[in-house]
């Protein structure tokens, strides 16, 4: 009876783990090019740019299906709108009907689509209270964010209704830009109010979130010190974001059951898990235990080496780590998408060949993860030819 009892404890802890470590489990290994911009003059021209990526070794291509003001459109499109999205729906302006025939020209060259969509940065026209609201530590004053609320439900409905739109393209997954975040002094809206009353049977309020205002070198005013009550409101904040994501991904797989959905989130949540709450309402573990097919983390070293002030090579060390911590409670490390860094933000320079080569080489430690080179340029097929061979052999 006693061995009998012992191995009962042992099931349920086993099956405890393996919850835990199954998340992701279906997620296929893959090997990306991330679009944000493509300066292909027509589509034959971007037939050949996708043919360019399979030759490099790449599987996917990830498309950016939507349009933010003043950035730069896709050299093979007339516009018909300033910002708005590249498919066809009701919900949002179109900027042109693109989606379709790219993702037929990427699956001719035997490419995987994910379309990369916004959702708190979505350019939806309508009722001021579809807007988020802050804390302004300046002020004392409780203003307007651009951000939409993702604690409205005509937010959720409405984004609900473009990945419904969205999954009607023959695509096969989704990234979720990484604007679904609520940063340190954002969850004021009235509709944030009413939810955190309802959840918790609270208001979470200013005075006991922030402790103490600081004014910095420029000028401005900002949060110095957190209040007893703010981790536990950054907890909460999570569990929304979470939740329209979840929402998000549910709508889309009402027209296309199985649709795959990658989250996407800051290096933070990994090295310094903390902060990545705290900064952007996001954790890694939480997002793991929504069943989401990737987790896709932005692994940019240039990135990391200017914020945390490293060395290249020392921020490169951080991507290692980070990836082996990502993949410590995942049973299938294909779940954990790494997007790697191949052009510098700041100076808009490519990284060298041999750079992205060592980040590449760095996570290797970390088991099949899967890939995503951000953002795609053509000098990407620089990279050292064995390194493109050795991706296809792992297929």
């Amino acid at each position: 009876m006693r061995c009998s009892r012992r191995a009962v404890r042992w099931m349920l802890v086993a099956g405890l783990l393996l919850s835990t470590a199954l998340q992701c489990g279906a997620a296929q290994h893959i090997r990306a090019a991330q679009v944000s911009y493509l300066a292909s003059r027509n589509f034959p021209e971007v037939a050949a740019e996708f043919a360019r990526m399979r030759r490099m070794g790449l599987d996917t291509v990830i498309l950016r299906v939507f349009q933010r003001p003043g950035d730069r459109f896709y050299a093979f499109i007339e516009p018909q709108a300033p910002a708005g999205v590249y498919f066809a729906t009701d919900g949002a302006p179109v900027v042109a009907d693109a989606l379709g025939a790219l993702t037929e020209l990427a699956h001719a060259a035997g490419l995987k689509v994910f379309a990369w969509m916004t959702t708190l940065s979505t350019p939806l026209s309508g009722n001021e209270e579809w807007k988020g609201r802050r804390y302004d530590p300046g002020s004392g004053c409780i203003i307007p964010c651009e951000a939409l609320d993702p604690f409205n439900p005509e937010v959720h409905q409405r984004l609900a209704a473009l990945f419904r739109d969205l999954a009607r393209y023959p695509i096969d997954g989704v990234l979720l830009q990484d604007d679904l975040v609520l940063r340190q002094t954002e969850g004021f809206s009235r509709a944030a109010l009413s939810a955190s009353l309802k959840d918790t049977g609270r208001f979470y309020l200013p005075g006991e979130l922030f402790a103490e205002t600081v004014r910095g070198p420029d000028g401005k005013v900002r949060v110095g010190r957190l209040g007893p009550a703010f981790s536990e409101w950054a907890v909460w904040k999570n569990r929304h974001l979470l939740g329209l994501a979840e929402h998000l991904r549910s709508a889309a797989q009402e027209v296309r059951p199985g649709l795959p959905f990658a989250l996407n989130l800051p290096y933070e949540v990994l090295t310094s898990p903390r902060h990545g709450l705290a900064w952007f309402s996001q954790d890694y573990a939480q997002a793991l235990k929504s069943g989401f097919e990737y987790v896709a983390i932005m692994a940019y070293h240039r990135q990391m080496s200017a914020e945390l002030s490293l060395p290249v090579a020392a921020a490169i060390a951080k991507v290692s780590e980070l990836a082996q911590a990502g993949v410590r409670d995942l049973l299938n490390p294909a779940g954990l998408l790494l997007k790697l860094q191949a052009r510098d933000f700041v100076s808009s320079q490519d990284v060298s060949p041999d750079e992205l080569r060592q980040v590449v080489r760095a996570v290797a430690p970390a088991g099949p993860v899967s890939l995503a080179f951000f953002p795609y340029h053509s000098s990407l097929g620089l990279m050292p030819e064995e390194m493109a061979l050795s991706w296809t052999e792992e297929e």
